[in-house]
């Protein structure tokens, strides 16, 4: 949280097991992160002026497979 506050961040990546996104979320929140990338399962919830970007690696590479053998 410190290294958050003192550097200014608001942006955060999640990338772990569902289970644990809400919590680290919910500590990037409190930490004054407004952005969070999230490349877990979970549907996360945070407060309207956060914005949750979520995407899946594995679509994605299906995707970029799908158009680059098409």
């Amino acid at each position: 949280r410190a290294a958050v506050e003192e550097d200014d961040i608001v942006v955060g990546v999640l990338a772990v097991p569902g289970a644990a996104a809400q919590p680290l979320a919910d500590a990037l929140v409190d930490a004054g992160v407004k952005i969070i990338f999230n490349y877990s399962e979970a549907l996360l919830d945070v407060p309207a002026d956060v914005q949750i970007h979520t995407s899946n690696p594995a679509v994605e590479l299906l995707h970029a497979l799908y158009f680059h053998l098409a």
